[in-house]
């Protein structure tokens, strides 16, 4: 590998890994509310409330190369 900046021949490379995690918290159902209602009348409105509060987690993981030259710091 030559570094496109200095063309020396010392350059190493580097893995890089990012982990990311989002939650995700569910709220009101509606769809729910409504089968609830028909099913139910006015009571079956709480059905809504069922599994309210709730989270969900999902974790990314990303990983990238860089190419680092020891002479002149480049990064490629």
């Amino acid at each position: 590998m030559i570094c496109p900046k200095c063309g020396s021949n010392n350059v190493t490379t580097q893995t890089l890994t990012d982990t990311k995690t989002t939650r995700k918290v569910k709220g009101f159902g509606w769809i729910k509310a409504c089968l609830g209602y028909l099913l139910f009348s006015i009571p079956g409105v709480l059905c809504g409330l069922c599994g309210m509060g709730k989270e969900k987690h999902k974790t990314t993981t990303y990983t990238k190369v860089i190419h680092v030259c020891q002479d002149c710091g480049n990064h490629f």
